[in-house]
């Protein structure tokens, strides 16, 4: 199967080709994502303490400053409980998954440990060059090797855009 132009290397695994996903009719998921039921709880306690806190802004009129922060909480509580009960009849996850593979697929961490590199370059080589050098590996590692003079050419075309609008208009000193 031939997949459509712009598509290729967005399968999970490169060199797999999956068919297009039709996404017109909704098709509610029937297992649960990892670290689905942990999320909805953390919501819960984050709104939770949103409202405590804004129990001691003010009074308890409807005029008084607390009456967002107090709706605000509320609404996060509420979505994050059904959210929560939602999760709770859906199966458990795969147990060949798991939270760590979820947050951070192989593709994340490179672009962290290119993130992490460029903070020690950054010293070093400064602002312009470090950066161009992010750039210019992150683009070519995300389009797996392809395309390396486009990377080249649009990371040098941000980079000055970047420095033009920073240094020239807002006149902020980069390091």
């Amino acid at each position: 199967m031939e997949e459509p132009k712009g598509m290729a290397g967005n399968g999970p695994a490169q060199g797999t080709s999956l068919p297009a996903k039709d996404i017109s009719k909704y098709v509610p998921e029937t297992r649960r994502k990892p670290g689905e039921l942990g999320i909805a709880l953390v919501a819960f306690l984050i709104g939770a303490l949103g409202y405590y806190f804004a129990l001691g802004m003010t009074s308890g009129k409807f005029s008084s400053p607390s009456v967002f922060p107090k709706l605000a909480s509320a609404l996060i509580m509420a979505l994050s409980a059904f959210n929560f009960v939602k999760a709770l009849h859906r199966d458990k996850p795969e147990e060949s998954s798991s939270l760590g593979r979820y947050l951070f697929p192989a593709d994340v961490v490179v672009i962290l440990l290119l993130l992490v590199a460029y903070c020690v370059v950054l010293p070093r080589l400064h602002f312009i060059a470090s950066s161009y050098l992010f750039m210019v590996l992150a683009m070519v590692y995300l389009q797996r090797g392809k395309k390396i003079l486009r990377a080249v050419l649009v990371s040098a075309l941000a980079l000055a855009v970047l420095v033009a609008v920073f240094r020239y208009l807002f006149l902020v000193i980069l390091p």
